[in-house]
């Protein structure tokens, strides 16, 4: 689990750097079809940053760890709307 974590840390990291140097670095003077690489570079930043959450919190329960099994919370009567 601490080695997924640390992953998941070093892969945001390396997204936000990608997303700053896009923003305020080099690619402000790249023009015509240098373009859609300097959008595609954006998106590729942002997927980073989405992959680095899905490994820092899994979302379903086969990608987690844990092997002790919890009752389900009790329901409201705000949940039945």
């Amino acid at each position: 689990m601490a080695l997924r974590r640390t992953a998941a840390v070093i892969v945001l990291l390396a997204g936000i750097a990608l997303g700053f140097w896009v923003v305020f670095g080099s690619p402000h003077d790249w023009v015509g079809g240098m373009r859609l690489l300097k959008f595609a570079l954006g998106l590729t930043s942002l997927g980073m940053i989405t992959a680095s959450a899905w490994l820092m919190f899994p979302g379903s329960p086969d990608d987690d760890d844990d092997d002790d099994i919890s009752p389900h919370p009790m329901t409201g009567p705000l949940d039945a709307l």
